[in-house]
């Protein structure tokens, strides 16, 4: 059941004041005095508790790449972004194939909605202007699953594919948005590619086009 908008807010400021308690006791740490008088002594259920939380690598390893970004950050440019991550997703990522702007079919998994993204810390999967904020109430929750293509801003594009419903109970920014480590957590598949290489793709494509006009 799709949580309310108060729930949602009660449970966005749980999280926010978990993570300002985790920069304060991170902080406390770093001025640890030394040599310490005596060892604390830490719960081991405060570790327990704390592991759950821990923010996953998107990548689980790290690689070098060229920092290079490959969409457009800022708005009005959502459009030509998707275009422009659908046709480098076609051309590197095996097993995709088009349905239409916003629609793809990967196999072994089925249809599933297109986005792009650029916002560094999450993604915007429903709209303030819209009533879209529960699962089934947009056209695009009936492909049930969500391809979404991120440019991490460090040279790395970063392609996920999740259930939409999931997702849309884990909105905390806003009202509207999720964590991208909420995101990787929820994800059936991730894959990494290098943002140059979508660049590449994307200009031997349009080669390709001029040479054949």
């Amino acid at each position: 059941m799709a949580l309310g908008a108060a729930e949602r807010m009660k449970n966005s400021r749980w999280v926010n004041k978990l993570e300002e308690l985790a920069d304060q006791l991170l902080a406390h740490l770093d001025n640890a005095p030394s040599p310490l008088p005596r060892e604390p002594l830490i719960d081991p259920q405060l570790v327990d508790q704390l592991a759950k939380f821990t923010i996953l690598q998107d990548d689980l390893e790290r690689v070098d790449v060229p920092n290079v970004r490959f969409l457009t950050l800022g708005n009005g440019f959502q459009m030509a972004n998707r275009e422009k991550a659908l046709a480098a997703t076609l051309k590197l990522i095996a097993g995709v194939t088009p349905v239409n702007v916003n629609t793809v079919k990967v196999d072994g998994i089925g249809r599933c909605h297109f986005a792009a993204y650029t916002h560094p810390k999450g993604a915007m999967i429903s709209s303030s202007k819209t009533d879209d904020g529960s699962f089934g109430s947009a056209p695009w929750h009936a492909k049930e699953r969500i391809m979404m293509f991120r440019d991490a801003g460090d040279g790395r594009c970063i392609i996920y594919i999740a259930p939409i419903r999931p997702l849309l109970d884990l909105r905390t920014i806003g009202q509207h948005g999720v964590r991208w480590e909420d995101v990787a957590r929820t994800a059936i598949k991730t894959q990494v590619i290098r943002s140059a290489d979508a660049l590449a793709a994307i200009a031997a494509g349009a080669a390709t086009r001029g040479t054949m006009a």
